[in-house]
């Protein structure tokens, strides 16, 4: 059995955590954006004086609707982060498959999409992974943890994906390895890169090794923390492992995470 009481701070801090992550230094108005002096603290809820707009931590961001005490997030944020599959996260925070899936997801979503986008140079091994319904495209670094992964919507890559993923992920004058694929034949005329390649039939491997051994790695994080993934999840799916493998500070607590990825809320139209 987990002891979930060493997982989560008290009531109070956690609100501290909360309330910095989606106001700041000042509370606010999300409606007319009527700080501190004017804002009236009602137990846990708060009241704009100015417009009368009546507002809380979760009704100002995404977590609006949720019926989850900061508590159960939090552990649920927490499992999320360290990987425990949804079974673990059921365990610990006490809650049905249902919502400890449903809540994995909203933490996959609310990922800025900005710490995804990330140029790639110097020596890069580059190669396609094939799922039932999609692909996946990729790159990697050599000897770093730096990765970029495409989700295509075919059941194979052809050589325009390939010409455009290079171009928006890859810097000029890079080192480009791959396999013998054909998609790949003839980059130096349409993007300014080094290329070699080599052929896996004649047991050559030697190149492309890292990004091969990269799906094997996907593939295990899928299978032990989400079972399968549905073709509608697998973008996010994606998004999520490639922070992972970057080690993105957003996994390092649930503090950072909140501090990065939970933005308040639009104003109503």
């Amino acid at each position: 059995m987990y002891n979930s009481s060493i997982l989560v701070p008290t009531k109070g801090t956690l609100r501290r955590y909360f309330k910095k992550a989606i106001f700041g230094s000042h509370v606010h108005c999300p409606e007319c954006k009527s700080r501190d002096f004017r804002v009236i603290a009602s137990e846990e809820r708060w009241r704009c004086n100015r417009c009368n707009h009546p507002f809380s931590i979760k009704s100002s961001c995404w977590l609006k609707g949720s019926k989850l005490p900061l508590e159960t997030i939090w552990l649920l944020l927490r499992s999320w982060q360290k990987k425990y599959s949804l079974q673990q996260a059921m365990d610990l925070a006490q809650v049905s498959y249902p919502t400890a899936s449903d809540w994995y997801e909203r933490f996959r979503d609310h990922i800025p999409k900005e710490k995804l986008n990330i140029l790639l140079s110097g020596q890069i091994a580059c190669d396609e992974m094939y799922t039932k319904q999609q692909s996946i495209i990729g790159a990697k670094e050599k000897g770093t943890r730096n990765i970029v992964l495409k989700i295509i919507h075919e059941r194979s890559v052809n050589k325009t994906d390939a010409m455009r993923f290079l171009q928006a992920y890859v810097r000029a004058n890079s080192h480009v390895c791959t396999d013998g694929s054909k998609i790949y034949r003839g980059m130096d005329k349409w993007h300014n890169l080094k290329h070699s390649y080599e052929i896996h039939k004649r047991f050559e491997f030697e190149l492309t090794s890292e990004i091969e051994g990269l799906w094997g790695v996907f593939r295990t994080f899928v299978r032990r923390m989400y079972h399968h993934v549905t073709r509608y999840k697998l973008a996010a799916v994606v998004a999520e492992f490639t922070l992972r493998f970057r080690q993105d500070i957003i996994f390092n607590s649930p503090d950072d995470y909140l501090r990065l990825c939970l933005k308040p809320c639009p104003l109503a139209l």
